[in-house]
Formats: C-alpha cells, structure tokens, sequence
C-alpha cells in the first residue's frame, strides 16, 4: 500500500516551488556575485527568503560551489542564475548544497571534465532537505582523460541526492559517456552503520525526480570494469534495499538512455516510477532490490532499435499498471533481460523489514506481483520468464493486461516465451492469471497452463493515434493512460528539460520557465475477489479534487470523492451465478482541468459448483452416516492398504484399488444413509493418472435393475492430479439413497484395468419426506471439533436429545449428560477423558438413538 503522507509531501513540494522559486515574490534581498565560489562566504548570511543571482557568463572554475542555507517552506534561499541558462560552467564546477528549503536554478553545465559527483546534496556530513536543483542543464561532461585506467570505464556521478525529501526538477541531462549512474539516490546516511548509531532505514527518504530530460546517454562498454553501475536513475544500493525510500520519479522523458541494460534501478523500498516516456532506450526499468514499487502510466517506445525493452521484476509486492509498451525488441544482446515484461525466478527471500540487518545482492523471488492493464504492442517476448538467476516460482495476480501483434509485424513471437522450454512451467504458472486478451499472435502455452487465463480475442481493433494506438473490442482491457501522451522532443524546454535548450541541446529563448504540477489521478489495482461477498482497499494518488461512482450494482464504495490522496474501500456482493463477472467503478477529476478519468476494473471468480451446495459427507469414515455398502474387490496384500472405506476417510493419501479383470468391472456402491436430492458428484483419483468410470443412482435397491444412469452419455474421465473433479448432474436427482461407481480402468490403452480412487464427495439436500424419522434424527446430529480437545459441540438443528452418553471402546460409561429434550446446541465438556477413542451414543423420548465414534485428543 502506498504511502498518503508521501504523496501529498511531493505534490505539496512541486507547488511551493511553483509558487516561490519561480516567481520569487517574497524575495527579502537579492545579492549579486560575480564568482561561484562566493557563494560559500555568503551562504551563512543568507536569512528565509533571500536570492543570491551569479552574473550571466562563462566560467571556466573547476573548484566546488559550496551552498549551505537553511530557508523554510514558504520562503526557500534562492541561488540561481541571472537568467535562466545565461550562467555557463565549462570546466566541471561542482557544486555542494546543504541545509534546509535551498533551491539551486537556471546553470548550465557545458562540458568539462566533471569529477567523480559533479552535483552533490551534502557538503561532507552536512546534508540537504527538502531542497531543490530546477532548470538546470548540464552536456557532455567527461572523466578526465589522464585519470582512465586500462579496462575501465571510471565511474561519474552527475548528481548525488543525500538526505530527504529533495528535488531533481525540469533539468537535462545530455550526453553521459563515462560509467557511473548520472542521478544517483545515495542511501549511506540511511543505511544502519556500525557503532550502534540509530537505525533511519524505516525513515522516509521521499526524492522526486520530476519532469527532466535524459538525452544519449552513450552504451558503456561492458567488458569494461563499472560498465554495470552506468545506469540513468538508480534509487539506492543492495545493501539499502530494506529502506524506505519512497522517491518519486515521474514525468521524465528519456531518450536513448543506453548507458547500460538497466535504464533505472530500484534498490530499495516503496519507489514509484510514473507517468515517463522512454524513447529508443535500450535497457528495462528494473526492479532490482526493494518490494512495493509502483510502476504506473509509462511509455515505452523502442521504435524497433534492437534492444530495447519494459519492465523487469524482481522481489515483492509491485504494483505494474496502465504502462504501454510499443515497438521494443531484443534479440542479439541481453535477450532475456530486455522483453516486454521480464519475470525473474530469484531465490532468496524479500527484506522487507526496513528494520532488518541483513541485505543480498543474490535475486530476490519476484512474489506478490500485481500486474494488470498493461499493454504491449508489437514488442518481442510480450511476457518472458527468466529463470538465470533462480526457479523461484513467480506469485502475484496478472489480469486484464492487452498484447497485440499488427499483421506482419517483424517482431512477432508468442505472448509467452520462456528463457528454456520449461521455464515457464517452473516459474510461471504460481502466477494467477484472469481476463488477459491478445490479438495477431499465438499464446505460446496452453490455456489451462494459465487458468485459462488468456483470451484470443479476434475483434480488437487497433487505431492509429498519433505514434501509440488506440484499442477497441477490448472493454477494461490494457492501459489507461488518462490525459498522459507520450512525451516527445517538440516539448523539451517547454515543461520538461530545461526551459533554455531544445531536444538538440540548442539553446533557446522562447522556452517556459515555470514549474508548472503536471495534473495527476492515479488508482491502484485489485486482485480478483472470490465468488463470496469481500472487501480490499484501493489508493488514489492525486493532486486534483476527484468523484467516483460505482457503474454495478454489486459494488460498492465507501469513498465518493476527494481533493488528493485517498484510500477507498471497494465491496462486492456473494456471486451466486454459475459465471464469473467484471464490474467497474469510475474515477472523474472534477471540471476545470485536464478532464482525467480512471476506470477501476473488479473482477469476482464464478462459484465452483460445490461452493454453493451442501455436503453430505461432511465429516467422513461413516460418522455422517455415509458408509460403504459393497464393492468388487478391494487391493490388500502385506504391501498394499487400498480399502474400499478410504474413499470416505476425509484423507487424499489413501485409496481404494480394484482390478476389473478379476470378475468383471469394478465397481463400488455407497450408502448415502437417508434421502437426498443429489447434485453434484466430486472425484479425486490417484495422481497422474485419468480413469473411466460411470455413475449410477437408486432410490430402491442395490440391485443392477435399480440403478439408473443420471448423465446417460457414456464414460466420464476423472482428474489425473488427485484433486477433485465435480460432475455435476444434469439435473437434480430426486430422494437418491445409494451411488454405485463402475470404473473401467486407464481410457485410450492406458494399459491397465486397475482403477483407483482416493476420495468420494456427494453433495446434495437432506429429503425429509423420503426419510424414515430415525434417518432424520441421524442426519441432523453434527460434531465439531474433531478430534475433540477440552470440549466437544453438538449442533443437533431440529432435532430433540434428551440424553448423551460417552463410552469407552471396552463398553464402559465414562461420561453421560442429560440435556432435558434439548433441541439447542449442545457443549460436552470432555477434558476428564483421556486421549483415545470413544463411542458416543445421543437418545431422545421416542426411543431414537444414533452412536458415533469420536476421538479425543487433548
């Protein structure tokens, strides 16, 4: 569950910059410098409020800006250029910022040899919050030549975030040709060090990473050392990846963001990556290390450049919703790193206690995974199971997400397409699949593989809509990207990047200064609900006033409106249709603004036959009256215990065997013990094998002529995994007394004669009028725990007991209870008996008795 503090911090620090560094309004003095470095003298004078302006011109200093201020929140310390990109570092300049409500604006950083962190948020141990570095630029910076070392690329940090809650806003970022991550979320100071000092991992870090824009980060070369740290964005380190980071990067354009495979890096708690547009990047946004991440509203165009891809995963509990992945293919290099959705079988287990001491760099196992209106088009290995780093089967809830292929589409592979033959089965089928569709293609797996949960659907429709398209014949299916289009060059300088260069990084001067909230309504996701009426939650991240209403009547909302973050209870009714069934509920920013709706989509499972029906062996091994009447042989040897009573014994390790070769077929015959209006049939046989049998019913006898056949359409085919098989009766069959089972061994030359069953459910209503009053009397009596502890309940329903007596196996009265023709529930307090086996025996005036057997065991 995502974090409404969070949330409400980051739209609340975009507004307050917004409102005061841009328009600076509240100014209390403005100083003007010639030399950066003057900066650092300065900075102890500066009180809330003031702005600290360096001339416009070209620098050529190499030594360290040191800007240390602590502002507040409505009156940041300002220090800036005189206009925006008129200020020009050509030799590496860095720069420090410490303290507290400091906004650095308006640089720009034109080559030069930078050092290993060119932009640092901390000046040695002193650290920023809530701080800020907007409309800023920085091209081409490079490692010195004469510090290279033969067989690495040295690492280069173009900014480092330290402390909490600071800002990477409305920047460019162009033209990074040394390894090392160009934006880099240090977690050090988060992280538990030694000494016993206070643990800060369950603190949130809380960056925002907004509106900026990463151009041509060159492909290291990966046989050089630190080829592998070259990514984009990374938040944190494997160490860190139990803190509660909680960063937000959101609206970022990335294009040709190549510096490795990993575009951004998750490497630590809770991060959500929203609303970006990666163009021709040839990598994936990987979730690392860290669990709960959110990855929602992004676009991942590849253009067809060999490899591009989406989103990786690794370790738990993710939130993947409404990205649209287009045109992204990998086949040469990195193929089973960069697909469209890449699952990882890892084999260690999540760190997800931020208190926890321990971290691993090993891959986690990708558990919990929620996954759900995405769409991916045109994009090799739509859904790609990885199993590199481990077989840790993948668990989560994958629903409603779209792939298409267009006609002739050069990328065309199955939806499903696994590192080895058998990687999906090993780590693909935990996952709970419902409601999947595809188009143009072939699934690649069986759909029962999958809970038949995919669909190929013949009538989607795709529409050219601009560069993406737009889908119909598929209600509720993929993504829902609201008012968000995929970013492109024409708005770099114009809200995204800095407003004084253009996508080509020429400079400018018509671009929008302004840092202007980029409007936002998201709505998480819910798995499916069983057929049983149930309640989940749902988290509304947003910066706009919204309403919701449900479109179904069998769901409801506990919330039908805000102004921001929310959590909203969502309720659904019991299915008591034989069908499963979707329903929706609409989220509407109110007027005045970018007109952002979102549609939640709940789907309930259908009932499984037995769900609403009642059971009449209920308790097994004859106590619920159902026993074996007869059989045809029965398989016991000195090696072999398959009794014809194990197929009530309430126990799927056990097993009656018989061999229809010996005397004809082999059958069984049960005695329901009274009268019912039998439904529904459940067979389980041994596993790994499939069985033909038929079912007969009788209401008379136990004769072949009193056996009639209820489905009248030849052999039926047990389950071959030992579990349950429900054969439903076509119709109700009315006051059935005894079920006789004819099995006719393995179908299709299995080779064997031999059939097998573990377990035998009948389920049905008691018929009362066929039932003699003894019967009645039986069938009503239910107990409960068993084996009895300290006491054991009686629920005799309509039913009157006067009397209940408890003997011991040798026939001696060890308890006895006279309950003065009761027809309540009943409590025996058995904690004076001794751990065994008793007979329990219920009397009533009219001379009806019924024994039980019972085990007690304290």
């Amino acid at each position: 569950m995502r974090s409404c503090a969070r949330n409400t911090r980051t739209t609340f620090n975009l507004l307050f910059l917004f409102l005061f560094a841009s328009q600076f309004a509240l100014a209390q003095q403005i100083y003007t410098i010639d030399d950066p470095e003057d900066i650092r003298g300065l900075s102890a004078t500066l009180v809330p409020g003031d702005i600290v302006e360096l001339k416009d011109g070209v620098y050529n200093n190499s030594g360290r800006m040191r800007f240390g201020a602590n502002g507040t929140k409505d009156n940041p310390i300002i220090f800036r250029a005189q206009t925006p990109g008129g200020v020009t570092f050509t030799n590496g300049a860095r720069l420090s910022i410490s303290g507290d409500y400091v906004v650095v604006d308006g640089f720009y950083w034109k080559g030069g040899y930078g050092a290993s962190a060119v932009i640092e948020f901390r000046d040695s141990g002193d650290v920023a919050y809530h701080s800020t570095i907007q409309n800023c630029a920085m091209d081409g910076l490079i490692v010195d030549p004469s510090d290279e070392v033969v067989g690495q690329s040295k690492k280069h940090n173009w900014i480092k975030l330290y402390g909490n809650y600071n800002s990477v806003i409305n920047c460019s970022f162009m033209n990074k040709k040394n390894a090392g991550a160009l934006i880099l979320v240090e977690l050090y100071y988060n992280i538990t060090p030694d000494g016993g000092i206070t643990n800060t991992q369950c603190d949130e870090v809380g960056h925002t990473i907004s509106n900026n824009y990463f151009y041509n980060f060159e492909k290291i070369d990966p046989t050089l050392t630190n080829a592998g740290d070259s990514e984009t964005i990374r938040i944190g380190v494997s160490g860190g990846q139990m803190v509660n980071a909680n960063c937000v990067v959101n609206n970022n354009y990335f294009v040709k963001s190549d510096g490795e495979n990993e575009i951004i890096t998750n490497k630590s708690k809770g991060n959500s990556y929203i609303n970006n547009t990666f163009r021709e990047c040839r990598g994936s946004l990987v979730l690392r290390h860290g669990s709960n991440a959110t990855v929602d509203g992004n676009f991942f165009l590849g253009n067809n450049v060999e490899g591009t891809g989406g989103i990786r995963i690794v370790d738990s509990d993710h939130s993947i919703t409404n990205n649209y992945i287009q045109d992204c293919v990998t086949t040469i290099d990195q193929a089973k790193w960069n697909n469209g959705i890449t699952f990882i079988g890892g084999e260690k287990s999540s760190i997800d206690d931020c208190m926890s001491t321990s971290s691993s760099s090993d891959y986690q196992e990708s558990k919990d995974i929620t996954l759900s209106n995405n769409t991916i088009v045109n994009t090799n290995a739509p859904l790609f199971y990885n199993i590199d780093k481990g077989d840790g089967a993948v668990t989560g809830t994958m629903a409603n997400n779209l792939i298409y292929f267009s006609s002739g589409n050069i990328n065309k592979t199955d939806v499903i397409v696994g590192e080895t033959a058998t990687a999906f089965s090993e780590i693909g089928q935990s996952l709970m699949y419902s409601g999947n569709v595809y188009a143009g293609t072939d699934l690649g797996e069986s759909d029962a593989n999958t809970g038949n949960g995919f669909s190929l659907e013949s009538g989607i429709t795709a529409t050219p809509d601009g560069e993406i398209f737009t889908f119909s014949g598929a209600t509720g299916k993929g993504a829902d990207m609201g008012a968000y289009e995929p970013a492109t060059d024409a708005k770099v300088g114009f809200g995204i990047g800095a407003c004084f260069l253009n996508s080509a990084g020429t400079k400018i001067i018509n671009g929008d200064c302004n840092i202007v909230i980029q409007e936002s309504l998201l709505v998480s996701t819910l798995p499916s609900f069983t057929y049983d009426a149930g309640n989940n939650t749902v988290d509304v991240t947003a910066n706009v006033s919204w309403t919701a209403a449900s479109n179904d009547s069998w769901v409801t909302i506990d919330t039908n409106a805000g102004s921001g973050d929310a959590t909203v209870l969502v309720t659904v009714t019991k299915n008591t249709s034989s069908v499963s069934r979707t329903g929706t509920v609409t989220f509407t920013q109110d007027p005045g603004g970018d007109d952002i709706v979102r549609t939640l989509t709940i789907n309930q499972e259908a009932p499984s036959p037995t769900d609403l029906a009642t059971l009449i062996n209920d308790q097994g091994n004859g106590t619920d009256g159902v026993t074996v009447h007869s059989f045809s042989m029965e398989q016991v040897t000195s090696t072999k215990s398959n009794y014809a009573v194990n197929v009530l014994d309430k126990d799927q390790g056990t097993n009656w065997s018989s061999d229809g070769t010996t005397g004809g077929d082999s059958f069984i015959i049960i005695d329901l013990g009274a009268y019912y209006d039998l439904e529904i049939i459940d067979f389980a046989s041994t596993n790994g094998k499939t069985y033909d049998f038929q079912l007969r019913v009788s209401n008379t006898g136990v004769a072949d002529g009193d056996f009639t056949d209820p489905f009248g359409t030849g052999n039926l085919i047990s389950s071959n995994d030992n579990t349950f098989k429900s054969f439903v009766l076509p119709s109700v069959a009315n006051g059935v007394r005894f079920v006789k089972i004819l099995g006719f061994g393995q179908p299709n030359g299995g080779g064997s004669d031999w059939t097998s069953i573990t377990e035998l459910e009948f389920y049905g209503d008691f018929n009362a009028s066929l039932s003699t009053e003894e019967q009645i009397f039986s069938k009503q009596l239910k107990m409960y725990p068993v084996p009895a502890k300290e006491v054991l309940n009686i629920n005799t329903k309509d039913v009157v007991v006067n009397n209940v007596s408890v003997y011991g196996l040798d026939g001696r009265l060890v308890l006895n209870k006279s309950v003065g023709n009761s027809n309540a529930g009943i409590t025996l307090n058995t904690s004076s008996l001794s751990n065994g086996t008793y007979v329990i025996r219920f009397t009533n005036t009219n001379g009806l008795n019924e024994s039980r057997m019972i085990v007690v065991s304290h």
